[in-house]
């Protein structure tokens, strides 16, 4: 199956990923292939000259990624910023690729085939992230925290079986237009962070006190803790759902609260878990 570059940059990349701050603590993933690029979450990041990697591309596989290009060159945030996460990490690239193509293959349609890339990297994704996040200013970390907020709320207003999910670790599924310009904010953030390779952030709180604070925002919520115990679980209600949601705004809430500099140390303690 052949697609032309429109095609291919609106159900491929469309469905790629939204990428929804995840929680640190996230149970394994389980509805990812069991591929060994992604048990080696320390792969080296271009350690020295390798062969050029698009000569071995196929036709479909060049094809989608020059229709992400040509998206990140229109100015569309996220797909500047997966791009950028696959020339740090060719193994992200090479995995959503060849998953893309064998579910076209298998007969998917190619909005299922970008999911089914989409969520074999997302474990790659959200390393990637986690990493720049802790790498930001205050002033980054805290957009960022008030871009989550914001996508959970947009959750809950549309889907609340996504909010179970991204709190999960997992891809959301809904793209109105309101999330996609959440996501483009919230990569543009990102990438303005891996943009900026000397850049080193700042405190760092302990994942321990960052769970210490939580546990204090559910002692004066109670309802907000009743969330917390569906996050990951398997298959939730949809009123579980709901509470997942209650849960993560009520702590992006209290987060946007805190003076600046905490709010982005503990923003930063939860990137790097």
């Amino acid at each position: 199956m052949r697609l032309t570059h429109k095609h291919a940059s609106a159900a491929i990349f469309g469905s790629l990923l939204i990428l929804a701050a995840c929680d640190s603590n996230s149970p394994e993933r389980t509805d990812v292939p069991d591929d060994p690029v992604l048990m080696d979450q320390s792969a080296e990041r271009d350690t020295g000259p390798k062969a050029d990697p698009d000569t071995q591309l196929t036709g479909f596989q060049k094809e989608i990624l020059s229709a992400m290009q040509d998206a990140a060159d229109s100015g569309e945030t996220d797909s500047a910023f997966i791009m950028a996460v696959f020339e740090t990490r060719p193994d992200a690239r090479k995995l959503f690729l060849e998953t893309a193509e064998a579910a076209v293959a298998d007969g998917k349609t190619a909005y299922q085939a970008g999911q089914a890339g989409g969520d074999a990297i997302r474990s790659i994704i959200t390393e990637e992230s986690n990493h720049a996040i802790t790498r930001a200013t205050d002033q980054q970390a805290a957009d960022l925290i008030t871009i989550t907020g914001d996508e959970f709320r947009e959750f809950q207003a549309s889907n609340p079986q996504d909010c179970a999910r991204a709190a999960a670790g997992l891809s959301p599924r809904t793209d109105s237009p309101r999330m996609k310009q959440l996501r483009q904010k919230e990569s543009a953030v990102t990438l303005a962070i891996m943009q900026a390779p000397g850049q080193t952030g700042g405190t760092v709180t302990p994942m321990d006190d960052v769970i210490t604070w939580m546990g204090t925002v559910f002692t004066d919520q109670p309802d907000a803790a009743t969330g917390a115990a569906y996050i990951g679980a398997p298959n939730p209600t949809d009123e579980e759902a709901r509470q997942v949601c209650h849960t993560m705004i009520v702590i992006y809430n209290e987060l946007d609260k805190l003076p600046l500099a905490r709010r982005a140390a503990y923003m930063r303690g939860l990137s790097a878990g």
